[in-house]
């Protein structure tokens, strides 16, 4: 019940949201006042990762790192003589440091609760180099500006979280086997992130992003019609990030 309230406001603060921007635009169009910066891109970028945080209750960093980079380009672009362009990657390097040692070790996601008894064994940041093959039955991987690929071959996977900021992640889920639904949480920001699944897998896509996509490039004749307990649900968000579902 908690959970339905909590999607209805957000689809209730969304609608606001985007009446407020559209009375605002008309304004604009009418020949009022209206300051032109607030329909720019860097300014659209702001709105999304507010409604992104407010959607994961602000437990990841994605929406923070939008809304850093929507602020960044904003100033640049009001005050020309400031040419903060040029600084965008040493500060968004620091900015990266200093979310990784902030960031704290549990997460209270609610696509994961019922995993809190996996994420005690592996709540410490996974950075093993790629080509790993991994037996644990909880994912949890960050890639910033880098390429990492897990092989996964627990039989009884349970999902996990993926962090791709500038980077890119493949999971090739082929060898792995699923008991129940398994939550797979995703949050890439100009990334890309790969999933190789088996074919008797079923995907319930409910991923949330702009300038996204989720490209399911397997055979949709091949595909399994019941296989209520062999499902991946993926959550979480997407900004100019794809997600690419593979099965062999």
């Amino acid at each position: 019940m908690h959970s339905t309230n909590h999607r209805s406001n957000n689809r209730a603060f969304t609608g606001i949201i985007l009446i407020i921007g559209g009375l605002l635009l008309l304004a604009y169009k009418m020949g009022y006042p209206i300051p032109g910066w607030i329909f720019s891109w860097p300014m659209l970028l702001i709105v999304i990762g507010i409604l992104v945080g407010i959607k994961n209750r602000f437990q990841n960093f994605g929406w923070f790192i939008m809304i850093a980079i929507g602020s960044f380009f904003l100033i640049d672009q009001e005050l020309a003589s400031a040419s903060f362009h040029q600084y965008f990657w040493p500060a968004f390097l620091i900015l990266a440091g200093i979310i990784f040692i902030l960031k704290p070790k549990k997460s209270t996601s609610v696509c994961v609760k019922r995993f809190k008894q996996e994420r005690e064994v592996y709540n410490n940041i996974n950075n093993t180099p790629s080509g790993i093959t991994s037996e644990e039955d909880y994912l949890s991987i960050n890639s910033i500006f880098s390429g990492i690929q897990r092989t996964v071959i627990s039989k009884n996977f349970s999902g996990g979280k993926i962090n791709c900021v500038f980077g890119g992640v493949e999971i090739d889920c082929t060898q792995a086997d699923i008991i129940t639904p398994a939550c797979l949480q995703i949050e890439a920001v100009f990334g890309g992130v790969k999933l190789i699944i088996p074919k008797n897998w079923s995907i319930t896509n409910e991923l949330d992003g702009v300038f996204h996509g989720v490209d399911d490039k397997r055979n949709q004749n091949t595909l399994p019609i019941d296989t209520p307990n062999k499902v991946l649900i993926l959550k979480g968000s997407a900004v100019f990030a794809g997600v690419e579902i593979r099965s062999y």
